[in-house]
């Protein structure tokens, strides 16, 4: 009878501070079909040559080699990550995966409906979905392409699908969409839905001044939550959730706030991000950049895929800062480039 070879046990994944990390986003393009004003210039940006970015195989390595040092979730983001053919079928892919315990999805919701089931299939269980007004026209302002109907249909698909939970992603900004507050607020009474409301980043080329204008903090959310509502009663999340979650009284859905500037969530951080052109971010608010595709594609073994990560972790900040990259000229990237 043949046994198996026993596998090495090797160190998990962890920081210069002791942080296990277990999580990794992976931006699947840098295209999308949608302009949002805090993601990508209105006539978009010269895209990544189709070559120059990661394909399916070399995600399923990755994921497979990274699983044996502690990797369990999986997060596809992009640019749109749907704008690129067969996902479901790299769910399945990476689902089947030993150590691998959720891979899911962040959408803008468009393509959605076409790839719902065949996600579901694929062992998707949950979905986040991007969604900053409830306004037709105003989607057109913040989103500049006249899609609301689509992205709207995507959050009806998510639901008729019974994929369990729906995150709704709201990013506020002043004088845009922080009038909405209160009606996203009032989705979580009435549906399952779970909305989130993200403070506006400083990513991009927004400079200082048009940044501090736009910038509303969770805190100021949370009050004009609390001035609608009355008292928001706090659900417990785990320990390395970015989100600071709540259910109004009666409601089926909660809201959350993640906030990135105003309370920043750094001590529990276990997430690592890869571009699509194969760089890992180790933070978000830190413009350093780790090339992975380059020993990938030149024959590195897994050990060594493995001792390039760590490398990448060893740059990963105790703490982000923004702002003070902000002073400093700002993000090298794009939201759409980083993988959102």
């Amino acid at each position: 009878m043949l046994l198996e070879t026993p596998r090495l046990s090797l160190p998990m994944l962890s920081d210069n501070f002791g942080r296990r990390v277990e999580y990794l986003r992976i931006s699947l393009t840098d295209r999308c079909n949608l302009r949002c004003v805090y993601c990508m210039p209105e006539e978009g940006v010269p895209y990544e040559q189709l070559d120059n970015v990661l394909s399916f195989d070399e995600i399923e390595r990755i994921v497979r080699v990274l699983a044996g040092v502690g990797l369990k979730k999986i997060r596809l983001t992009g640019g749109e990550p749907l704008v690129r053919k067969n996902v479901p079928d790299l769910v399945a892919r990476l689902n089947a995966i030993p150590g691998v315990r959720e891979v899911t999805l962040t959408t803008n919701g468009i393509l959605f409906p076409r790839d719902a089931q065949a996600l579901k299939d694929a062992g998707m269980q949950r979905v986040n979905i991007s969604m900053d007004t409830l306004k037709p026209e105003r989607f057109v302002e913040i989103a500049r392409r006249p899609e609301y109907a689509r992205a709207h249909a995507g959050i009806e698909s998510a639901l008729a699908m019974g994929f369990d939970p729906i995150k709704l992603n709201c990013v506020v900004m002043r004088g845009v969409n922080d009038d909405e507050i209160n009606d996203f607020a009032r989705l979580t009474v009435d549906t399952p839905l779970h909305v989130r409301f993200l403070e506006y980043m400083p990513i991009g080329m927004v400079t200082p001044p048009a940044w501090r204008a736009r910038y509303v903090s969770n805190e100021e959310v949370l009050t004009r939550l609390q001035e609608k509502w009355g008292v928001l009663h706090p659900v417990e999340s785990d320990a390395a959730s970015t989100s600071r979650t709540f259910r109004i009284a009666g409601g089926r859905g909660t809201v959350g706030v993640i906030n990135p500037i105003s309370h920043r969530f750094c001590e529990g951080c276990n997430r690592l991000r890869l571009s699509a052109n194969g760089r890992l971010i180790p933070c978000l608010a830190d413009n350093y950049e780790y090339d992975l595709m380059t020993p990938l594609r030149t024959d590195c073994t897994d050990g060594e895929i493995i001792g390039h990560v760590r490398n990448a972790l060893t740059h990963k900040p105790v703490q982000s800062d923004f702002e003070g990259r902000l002073s400093k000229g700002g993000s090298l990237r794009i939201m759409a480039q980083i993988g959102g």
